[in-house]
């Protein structure tokens, strides 16, 4: 996948206190020069929890020998992940100022670790696994980019497989590059012919110094006080200057992540008590239901809540799973019932701040810090941290010594539904041992896919997240030799598209003619699904400023002595918009 850039890459080092500076030229606690990181665009870098620093170190370990993880990782040192596009989840490794590798988490394949320079220079000691040895006269040319024919290797792990990472030295023990096995390693020494190995890094480090350790995310904050105060003023000014224009109640709209975290302290820290709002969507994980509990009381605020229930696990009936491009789910168990809630709390309109930052997506990016909402009416959406980074958002929790939602500590990049289809695989595979119900949503996975002649790895390898295969993971797919799971999805997908309108039943046919009032009339096979397979989201509700729509018993009723034939409560409509995959 390529690169996207969301905003500038802020991540800077102070190599002095070996401390972790955002944007800044110069460190805030020792004043000393920092210098830049050069990052995967889009920069979104975060602080590495324990969890995911005993992953990685696990990973290392397996790839080059007990002891390296902890060698390249020390337990006294402070570690930035920065997640960068891939096919799954894809996270730089930066320590003591450098990236050091690369921590890949693949479909079907599991975590593996690309090493860099830097990295392989702080373990070169201890390497046991993933060597090779080359002949000196092989050197200058490896110097320059060129990869190493298997004539050129001395000796090499004999336990090396095809495609494994690979730390590359001298007779001498010098490091060469790292890079790619291009056949085993008896091969490498074995066969006189062919590339035994693919060159990928090969900068010289052998001059660097490594800082010393003692580092803690307290002494980060201190290095970046500067910044975090600076941009604290500006939201506050930011928070009253967008009150004052829009003119409406204010809300924090709370999901428990660390996003809304913020957003809600800096509205706090701008003096200001607002309500909360959340919408519990039915799959929400129960260690976030109970942070959000403890935020309420620990800050004794108001919190207005919309329960969708089951709401997902009614209209999965129709629907079938969701996608990254099929989001039913977001309007039936999200949009629906926040429209709901501020039609009924804030009929006038509300003022809404929430976390949404420009570094998560390029939607987010073009959005700005201040929209309207087109599919909750009345709601005026506004983000205090819209140009944030992630790592500034951490620092600020830890700031302000405010407690987390634990699932960050155990590996989660992002919160969210326990099932969404925009979680990489990396996380749905934890899931099933912290969550029960993981289990019986795999199996619902794989009913389904036998139902409709899928292939198991549609479940396995997370193909059920997309209704039309991205191109990242086709390349993928047929990277790996499984161009022919290809072929079956692609059918399912036409199969899908094709949808074909079902006869309206003669019980139904009343409520059908009566939906066609919306259209004037015309019978269309969005009026079909909206009327016989309404899932009670209530989205269209608020859409209609005549009042000729009602939920009644979960279905939505039409008023046709009300209705004006405008059509705007068709979009958006779930099962208008998305017919059934």
């Amino acid at each position: 996948m390529g690169a996207v850039r969301l905003g500038k890459i802020a991540l800077r080092w102070c190599m002095d206190w070996n401390l972790p500076v955002i944007e800044r030229k110069s460190c805030g606690a020792c004043g000393h020069d920092t210098i830049p990181v050069s990052l995967t665009p889009p920069g979104d870098f975060r602080p590495a929890f324990d969890h995911d620093l005993e992953l990685i170190r696990k990973t290392i370990d397996r790839q080059f020998g007990e002891g390296t993880g902890e060698a390249m990782l020390p337990l006294d040192k402070i570690v930035v992940l920065n997640k960068s596009p891939g096919v799954d989840r894809l996270d730089e490794v930066i320590i003591d100022g450098h990236i050091v590798g690369t921590h890949i988490y693949l479909p079907g394949k599991g975590w593996s670790f690309v090493i860099r320079m830097m990295g392989a220079h702080f373990i070169h000691d201890k390497v046991t696994k993933g060597w090779v040895t080359v002949d000196n006269g092989a050197v200058p040319s490896m110097r320059k980019g060129s990869s190493a024919m298997a004539i050129g290797v001395l000796d090499a792990d004999p336990e090396i497989v095809l495609g494994q990472e690979i730390i590359v030295f001298d007779l001498d023990h010098n490091l060469v590059c790292t890079g790619k096995a291009k056949m085993t390693g008896t091969e490498m020494v074995e066969l006189m012919r062919g590339p035994a190995l693919k060159n990928r890094w090969r900068d010289d480090v052998s001059d660097f110094v490594r800082p010393a350790g003692g580092q803690t995310w307290k002494a980060a904050v201190a290095a970046n006080v500067p910044k975090l105060e600076e941009d604290i003023e500006a939201a506050a000014r930011m928070i009253h200057r967008t009150i004052e224009k829009v003119g409406k109640p204010v809300v924090v709209s709370f999901s428990g992540g660390k996003d809304s975290l913020a957003t809600l302290l800096l509205v706090l820290d701008a003096g200001i008590r607002p309500k909360l709002l959340f919408i519990d969507t039915g799959i929400e994980f129960q260690e976030t239901l109970d942070h959000i509990d403890h935020i309420v009381k620990k800050h004794d605020l108001e919190i207005i809540t919309a329960k969708a229930g089951e709401a997902y696990f009614d209209a999965v009936k129709y629907f079938g799973p969701s996608a990254k491009d099929f989001r039913w789910c977001c309007k039936t168990c999200k949009l629906g019932p926040t429209a709901d809630l501020i039609r009924e709390h804030y009929p006038d309109g509300v003022l809404s701040f929430i976390g949404q930052r420009q570094y998560e997506s390029e939607s987010r990016y073009q959005k700005g810090g201040l929209w309207v909402n087109p599919w909750v009416p009345g709601q005026v959406g506004a983000s205090p941290i819209q140009k944030w980074t992630s790592l500034e958002v951490w620092l600020y929790i830890f700031y302000k010594g405010e407690e987390y939602n634990p699932l960050y500590a155990r590996g989660f990049e992002r919160i969210g539904c326990w099932l969404c289809p925009s979680a990489d695989m990396s996380e749905h595979s934890e899931i099933p041992n912290i969550l029960p119900r993981a289990v019986e949503w795999n199996e619902y996975l794989m009913d389904y896919a036998k139902e409709n002649d899928l292939p198991e790895e549609w479940v396995t390898l997370g193909l059920w997240r997309w209704k039309k295969l991205s191109k990242g993971m086709r390349d993928y797919l047929v990277l790996e030799g499984l161009e022919h799971l290809i072929g079956s999805v692609d059918d399912f997908e036409k199969r899908s598209y094709g949808h074909r309108e079902e006869d309206v039943p003669d019980d139904m046919s009343e409520r059908v003619k009566m939906m066609a009032s919306i259209t004037g009339g015309e019978v269309t096979g969005a009026i079909i699904r909206k009327a016989l397979h309404c899932v009670g989201c209530g989205i269209c509700v608020p859409k209609c400023e005549h009042g000729a729509l009602e939920l009644i018993d979960r279905k939505i009723y039409l008023y046709v002595d009300k209705c004006i034939s405008c059509g705007e409560c068709m979009h958006p409509c779930p099962v208008a918009d998305y017919p059934r995959r």
